[in-house]
């Protein structure tokens, strides 16, 4: 999104470079673990992912159908693997 392209380089020992690479594949990450309980086409403009230092992600999702009501909750996570590879990984549960 417009927001992410504007707040890239914040991450310590990461490249703008890397960040964009890092913020795609945790966008991949949350929208493929969402899939199987959504079952629809999700755009990168429908949601926004911050990487922290820390290695979690703040995500922000505006889903044009609204189904990001039925999450209790959706995380992301990331860490650089041998200095060139990043690892993200994402987990999606449902409201009871």
């Amino acid at each position: 999104t417009e927001w992410e392209i504007e707040n890239l380089g914040k991450i310590e020992g990461v490249t703008r470079d890397e960040e964009v690479l890092l913020r795609f594949s945790l966008k991949e990450c949350v929208y493929k673990a969402m899939h199987p309980l959504i079952c629809q086409w999700v755009g990168f403009q429908e949601a926004e992912i911050t990487p922290h230092d820390d290695g979690t992600a703040t995500i922000k999702l505006n889903l044009k159908s609204g189904a990001q009501t039925q999450f209790q909750h959706v995380k992301a996570h990331w860490r650089r693997i041998g200095g060139d590879y990043f690892l993200t990984s994402s987990s999606v549960i449902l409201k009871k």
